[in-house]
């Protein structure tokens, strides 16, 4: 999986985030109200991909952002 478009917003207790990723329907989230990054979207996709903890998720982004 690869992060493909990242978008910010402010909330009332810091920064969330929405992560478009390669795999159809599925996002990598942040509400930004101090909780964990999660995956997001269709079902059957996310039960493939529950590897994947938090810090894995945060690496995706950090990969993201190095090589844009």
């Amino acid at each position: 999986m690869k992060v493909t478009n990242i978008r910010y917003f402010k909330t009332n207790k810091g920064v969330g985030y929405q992560c478009k990723t390669n795999i159809k329907d599925i996002e990598i989230c942040n509400d930004g109200m101090g909780g964990a990054t999660y995956i997001d979207g269709a079902f059957q996709n996310i039960k493939l991909l529950k590897e994947y903890t938090e810090w894995d998720l945060e690496d995706l982004i950090d990969n993201y952002e190095n090589n844009s």
